[in-house]
């Protein structure tokens, strides 16, 4: 596979994590209790998603790692 293509597939999936983030954040807003607490943690873990494919899609393009190197500094 094209590396083009594998990193047009690792965006789309990155930003279908950070919709879900963004989905259960707003459910979380108006709830409490264990449902909260399951969401919360759920949370979490698309985060870890989000960092393993941001660091994954930085190992294959070269112009985005370096624009994350320069900000990190």
């Amino acid at each position: 596979m094209a590396d083009s293509k594998l990193l047009k597939m690792l965006r789309d999936d990155l930003v279908g994590e950070l919709n879900a983030i963004n989905q259960y954040q707003a459910h979380i807003d108006e709830m409490s209790g264990e449902a909260k607490k399951t969401l919360e943690h759920i949370i979490a873990d698309e985060k870890e998603h989000v960092a393993e494919l941001t660091k994954l899609i930085r190992k294959i393009d070269p112009v985005e790692s370096e624009k994350f190197r320069k900000e990190e500094m």
